[in-house]
């Protein structure tokens, strides 16, 4: 979480300093808009994004135990392997997103406030005005618009003294939608206040809607000093809400310096062009970066055993075959799950499976696919060889919202690392969570490790225990006899 945060508010610092020094100054004030609008949002989504480097393939882990075992529904493991997690306390936890909730409900609550104070029903006197309704206010009411209504006090309205250019810029305000931008803003902030720099985008967002109003009263037969003028009688005139647009909003330098700006179109393709470059830099700078080897999905859950070698094109008498089939049916007995489902389980020791994988290797394509479709899966692990992560890598590990951390088969919080170094790691399988196999995880990727010390310890029985057999044929519970008479 504390990483989002640095690199949310960083992303959004960047292109606030884009906008300032690149674009606020170009006469381009419809892309100036969509752009501040699209740079709020994509500093808050850029460092969610996960991008999967891939590494060198580590020799494959497979985890020691039993020399045969039985994978109950192996077409739909996920891939997660059911080990006693560390319980730890959920306090720490809980309390940050506890204030981030509070403070968000209050800022959300305050909005609501300010829409209900300018839209709660009174008894209003309502006008057409082209696209927009003008609505008459009491006293010495701002001229200012919310959406299609524009807000004038009737006094003023009943002796015709609001210049036509103050409705004109308020027109622009409701036809261009420039409300929903400030909701929009308004309702970001609230759910992001952690963010400060979201304040500085909400005062440029408005200020950009002021050069459109004030260009929208300028294509019309009014003078640019003249218009100038009118803005400076308006600098000490009463402010409104936040959420409105209003055409007193304050007067500076930068507005009165936009309406004289010329135009270069070559200078502004340019820089529009430098933008889009840099959005995609951006986003490939902030995005997390994961180390996978490489086809991590494809890593069948039978203890990362690797194929069997290649079939003989003749392939294995009948007398073989037969010897074969007898000799798994002998080992295996049946299983009824809690569905009802009937599955096998098959034991021998490792001199009988060897025989077994022996008669196997030699068999055809033809009859190892007809071993296969009767749900019996022989494989042979790799000689495991010692290769330790890279630096990079090893520190990417410790983040808890990507990786789950087993450690000599034991699941460990991620902070576990810490005690560690990349050397000290002898061999590491990463598989990625897909399906079911990411329900109630907080992270996406599941990391298998071995130190030195358990590498050393395990290899003479990993060794002689390198054949693996997993049976996945399950059979449907009986139907009951209300059943088959229909």
């Amino acid at each position: 979480m504390v990483s989002y945060l640095i690199k949310s508010i960083v992303c959004s610092g960047l292109l606030l300093a884009v906008y300032h020094f690149l674009l606020e100054r170009e006469k381009m004030l419809r892309f100036n808009r969509f752009f501040l609008l699209g740079a709020m949002v994509f500093s808050l989504l850029a460092p969610l994004a996960t991008i999967e480097i891939p590494s060198a393939p580590a020799n494959e882990v497979f985890t020691a135990g039993p020399v045969v075992s039985n994978v109950a529904g192996i077409a739909s493991v996920d891939n997660s392997i059911p080990m006693e997690v560390t319980a730890r306390d959920s306090y720490p936890d809980y309390l940050p997103w506890l204030a981030y909730g509070l403070i968000a409900a209050a800022l959300l609550l305050r909005m609501g406030f300010q829409v209900i104070a300018i839209v709660r029903p009174r008894q209003r006197r309502t006008i057409p005005f082209q696209t927009a309704k003008l609505v008459l206010m009491p006293g010495n009411t701002p001229v200012y618009s919310f959406f299609h209504f524009i807000f004038i006090p009737q006094k003023a309205f009943d002796e015709q003294a609001i210049p036509k250019e103050i409705l004109t810029h308020e027109l622009a305000h409701a036809r261009q939608m420039h409300s929903l931008d400030i909701l929009f803003t308004e309702l970001l902030i609230a759910l992001w206040w952690f963010n400060p720099l979201l304040l500085l985008y909400r005062r440029a967002i408005r200020l950009n809607h002021e050069y459109l109003a004030d260009a929208a009263v300028l294509a019309g037969p009014t003078g640019v000093k003249e218009y100038q003028l009118m803005l400076l009688d308006s600098l000490l005139a009463q402010r409104t809400t936040v959420l409105a647009s209003s055409f007193n909003y304050p007067v500076t330098k930068k507005r009165l310096a936009m309406m004289t700006t010329n135009i270069n179109l070559r200078i502004q393709f340019v820089k529009k062009a430098l933008v889009v470059l840099l959005l995609p830099g951006l986003a490939f700078v902030l995005a997390e970066k994961t180390y996978s080897q490489k086809n991590p999905q494809k890593t069948i859950p039978s203890n990362n055993a690797t194929k069997a070698k290649t079939p003989s094109a003749d392939g294995v008498s009948k007398e073989e075959l037969d010897t074969f089939y007898a000799v798994m049916e002998k080992h295996t007995r049946y299983v009824t799950d809690k569905k009802g489902r009937r599955g096998p389980v098959t034991e021998m020791d490792t001199k009988i499976l060897k025989e077994e994988f022996a008669i196997y290797s030699r068999m055809s394509e033809e009859q190892q696919l007809a071993v296969r479709k009767a749900g019996i899966s022989l494989s042979e692990n790799d000689i495991p060889v010692k290769k330790a992560p890279t630096p990079e890598m090893f520190e990417n590990w410790k983040k808890p919202h990507i990786f789950g951390i087993w450690l000599n088969e034991k699941h460990v919080p991620n902070t576990e690392l810490d005690k560690y170094k990349n050397t000290d790691i002898a061999e590491y399988t990463l598989h990625k969570l897909i399906g079911r196999g990411l329900k109630g995880k907080g992270y996406k990727y599941q990391l298998e490790l071995t130190t030195n010390d358990e590498f050393d310890k395990t290899f003479d029985r990993r060794m002689r225990d390198r054949i693996v057999l997993v049976r996945i044929t399950w059979f449907e519970p009986p139907k009951a006899k209300t059943d088959m008479k229909k």
